[in-house]
């Protein structure tokens, strides 16, 4: 899959949404009102009067990149997702997948912490997920390719998420080879824990989403230089890339 030169921009529009990335500390204000509407107000997964800023963070926040989709007519915040990046989490802290290693399907200790994320935190407003007339293009759409743009973006292999049945199936649905490696575990209702292979996901790209996809690409690439300039006191992302941006399996 061959490299085309593109304007570098931190934003990119996949159908009608505007793609953002951002990393670590960066602001992310929008995504955290976004989170706390669903999983807070919505889910009630936490009692609201734990959160009187009405935004929902946690001490992963600072070891991530996410990027939030934006209804590109109104501006509004349609969707989200974060990468928890393991060699950038802080001491004390242990992603879930660390976590329930013991019973899972993989040898984490095998894997680079360069080479994988854990997926976290995917959210999509209401009027913009799978059956919605709101919106020409579900969220869900443009969540996989500003996905995989980001995990080819910080050269990462492999993805690892957890989701409830009906998430994994839509997912499916969308060209996302979801692995399991484990037992469904209990984490606001059953998921399940899954290996998701980058080449795999790359292979599933249609040809005429191929110079998005590199503009995605080429936004995330921005922000992780971005973090890593010399101006920053510390940069979160590291700025090994491969030649094309694109692993040579995946050609």
């Amino acid at each position: 899959m061959s490299r085309t030169a593109f304007p570098i921009d931190s934003s990119v529009l996949v159908g009608p949404f505007r793609v953002e990335y951002t990393a670590g500390s960066s602001p992310r204000i929008d995504e955290y009102r976004l989170r706390y509407s669903v999983f807070v107000e919505e889910r009630q997964w936490e009692p609201a009067a734990s959160f009187r800023d009405r935004i929902e963070r946690d001490a992963f926040d600072a070891a991530c990149c996410a990027f939030l989709l934006r209804d590109s007519s109104t501006g509004e915040a349609a969707a989200c997702q974060r990468f928890i990046l393991p060699e950038r989490v802080s001491p004390g802290l242990v992603t879930n997948v660390e976590r329930l290693a013991g019973g899972l399907d993989v040898d984490l200790t095998r894997l680079p912490r360069s080479s994988w994320a854990e997926v976290s935190r995917s959210t999509i407003a209401p009027k913009y997920r799978w059956g919605s007339s709101a919106t020409s293009m579900p969220a869900m759409v443009a969540i996989k390719y500003a996905s995989i743009a980001l995990a080819v973006a910080l050269d990462r292999t492999t993805l690892f998420s957890f989701s409830d049945p009906r998430t994994a199936r839509l997912t499916r649905r969308l060209g996302f080879v979801l692995h399991q490696i484990g037992a469904p575990v209990e984490f606001h209702g059953l998921r399940a824990p899954y290996r998701i292979d980058v080449a795999e996901v790359l292979r599933s790209v249609p040809s005429g989403m191929a110079d998005t996809l590199h503009l995605l690409i080429a936004a995330a690439e921005r922000v992780k230089a971005r973090e890593a300039s010399p101006g920053r006191t510390r940069g979160l992302l590291p700025l090994t890339t491969s030649t094309d941006g694109i692993p040579a399996s995946a050609a």
